[in-house]
């Protein structure tokens, strides 16, 4: 069986863009096809837990992810309206217990710095995918301009509403969750220098939840605001809103909360959906990564976070067995799946105590997880940010 030396992968966000990296840093020919008609990427804050900065150090892009980044002290939850913290986790002491630290950065800069790191020569835009076909050897592509590739692999990195994950599956789609959110930003120059303080705060209380944490190294505040709706009726899952109707959204909000808030220079609100549990993600000679293989609600923000691990993973095993791409396919899969789905399962509980209010929330949650999950929530975080691809590629 030839060796497999030429990879196309289709969405050029995030997992896709880390998987060309991961994948060109072992010698293989990558080829990007994007729908988008120009490279680009919306939307506003984004964790990078030590698991993940995990892959820019391998990569060597360790020091630009830090340029580009806030470094947060710690995560809390606190109380909306008081303000008061009931549960922190500190961040200090992350370089020695998991050989990394934890950021966060603007969603944008973070596609930028790694579109800059891949041949703008091996990423084609306005190849919105139509066709997937599996053949015997190789796997050929073909897109709603009439145009068509062949590679040895392809890789579907096209998100949750993924048409590689449809050609070679099937499947309803994503569905709506039954919250909404607004994602917003706030100038830091326009607040009280006591207004926010570095962790990443988590502020909850009757009707919802507020995350909040510095981006563009402490310029801005980024907000995702969240709250239950029974349905999303926009056509689109994510549509342009404005600062009173987020406010209107969250009455009981505490006045600094508010306050906060009320200083964003724009904002959108979105219905989050989830993926349905993907059986299978390999089919011969093409694969699901991200998004399009195991979408998850962001409760425990690893959504990217999972695609930078699944991208550093796949390019070990195409190296390690790159004369039977199948097999490598198949042994990527073995791996990351488990990790990616229970994940996702983790997800999905703690959005019904994502917004812990009470004392008797607290410990039911506490007694869902251990029971469920078998991990207390540190337990859980402990799991999360302690993985470490690069040592655990070959599974755990």
């Amino acid at each position: 069986m030839a060796k497999a030396r030429r990879i196309a992968i289709v969405g050029a966000g995030l997992g896709g863009l880390a998987a060309a990296i991961a994948l060109r840093q072992q010698g293989f020919e990558v080829q990007i096809y994007e729908q988008a008609s120009e490279l680009a990427e919306f939307g506003a804050g984004i964790n990078i837990s030590p698991n993940s900065v995990k892959f820019f150090q391998a990569v060597g892009l360790a020091d630009k992810l830090h340029a580009i980044s806030s470094e947060p002290v710690g995560l809390t939850w606190r109380d909306w309206g008081s303000g008061e913290i009931h549960n922190r986790i500190p961040f200090g002491d992350f370089e020695k217990r998991y050989g990394a630290t934890y950021y966060v950065v603007h969603r944008s800069d973070l596609h930028r710095m790694l579109s800059e790191a891949v041949p703008q020569t091996s990423i084609q835009l306005g190849k919105r995918c139509a066709q997937v076909e599996t053949r015997n050897g190789s796997v050929g592509l073909t897109f709603k301009d009439g145009t068509s590739a062949e590679a040895d692999v392809a890789i579907g990195c096209d998100g949750i509403r993924s048409a590689v994950r449809s050609c070679l599956f099937g499947g309803e789609g994503p569905h709506y969750a039954g919250t909404m959110c607004w994602r917003a930003l706030a100038p830091t120059d326009a607040l009280p220098k006591d207004c926010h303080d570095r962790h990443v705060n988590q502020w909850s209380g009757d009707g919802g939840f507020v995350v909040s944490y510095y981006v563009q190294q402490g310029k801005f505040i980024n907000f995702v605001c969240v709250r239950q709706q029974p349905g999303w009726t926009e056509q689109s899952w994510s549509v342009p809103s404005n600062v009173d109707e987020m406010l209107a959204a969250f009455p009981s909000a505490g006045d600094n909360l508010r306050r906060l808030m009320g200083e964003a220079t724009s904002c959108s609100k979105w219905g989050q959906f989830t993926g349905e549990h993907a059986p299978q993600w390999t089919k011969g000679r093409a694969t699901l990564l991200g998004d399009s293989a195991h979408a998850m609600l962001a409760t425990f923000g690893q959504g990217a976070n999972m695609a930078f691990e699944d991208a550093y993973v796949l390019a070990q095993w195409l190296r390690a067995s790159a004369d039977d791409a199948p097999a490598a396919l198949t042994s990527y899969e073995a791996v990351r799946k488990p990790r990616a789905t229970r994940m996702q399962q983790l997800s999905r509980t703690e959005v019904r105590f994502k917004k812990q209010h009470s004392t008797w929330e607290r410990l039911q949650r506490e007694y869902v997880f251990l029971t469920q999950h078998g991990s207390t929530t540190r337990g859980v975080y402990r799991w999360i940010f302690g993985y470490d691809p690069i040592k655990q590629w070959r599974g755990s």
